[in-house]
């Protein structure tokens, strides 16, 4: 037996909501779409969420779809739900891929208009250095070049422990860590996507560290989706 959750709720058409499926404390599956996943875990294994897994707690996430529209995600439920239990998962899987594919497809197309924008650039660099080069030459001297702004760096990973001058281990940086780091950083917070897009985890990654860093009260949310550390 399995339900949707927010079915009462309004049908809002941005592409905030997911299909997700977790598994029962008596290895039962149960299927759902929400718009904040973290939240609505909690809300099951606190008791309050549908009444299939009251009397199967814990639950445990198992995988989300991409997120979507939520006219998709009840499609797409409705879809898992008539698939045979040892199918469910694998149909989610696959329907996340395929939603993926089309997101990489269009992300193509970009890089590709990118590409050419950026080809365009670099031959007006060219010519403006051309022309740079040609005054300083009739001028006699240099003119001042703009400093290149440095790059930013990325989440460190490894941490490199050193005794008496010499490597002594190389610790690998935990990621609640990394994702809190991040947040620490941030005054306003940080939402899922910001989060995955800094780190490189995938989106069921994100949503079980920021669940455990909500445990252990070094986060909480300042509004729906978005973290900010303590």
């Amino acid at each position: 037996m399995e339900g949707a959750y927010g079915a009462t709720e309004s049908v809002k058409s941005e592409k905030n909501w997911v299909v997700y499926l977790v598994s029962c404390a008596d290895h039962s599956l149960y299927c759902g779409i929400t718009n904040d996943v973290d939240k609505r875990i909690e809300q099951h294994n606190r008791g309050s969420g549908a009444k299939y897994t009251r009397s199967r707690r814990p639950v445990e996430l198992l995988a989300t779809s991409a997120c979507i529209s939520k006219s998709d995600a009840l499609k797409l439920e409705h879809q898992i739900k008539k698939s045979p239990a040892d199918r469910k998962l694998s149909f989610l899987k696959r329907a996340k891929d395929n939603i993926n594919m089309k997101s990489t497809k269009t992300l193509h197309e970009i890089s590709n208009e990118l590409y050419s924008v950026v080809k365009n650039l670099q031959n007006l660099t060219a010519s403006v250095g051309n022309i740079v080069a040609a005054i300083e030459n009739m001028n006699g001297e240099k003119l001042s070049q703009p400093k290149a702004k440095r790059t930013k760096r990325g989440p460190i990973r490894k941490k490199v422990v050193m005794k008496n001058g010499v490597v002594e281990m190389i610790k690998r940086v935990p990621s609640t860590k990394i994702v809190y780091d991040l947040l620490k950083k941030s005054d306003r917070g940080m939402d899922i996507p910001a989060i995955m897009k800094a780190t490189g985890y995938d989106q069921r990654k994100v949503y079980n560290v920021t669940y455990r860093l909500k445990k252990e009260g070094k986060v909480k949310p300042a509004e729906r989706g978005v973290y900010k550390a303590l």
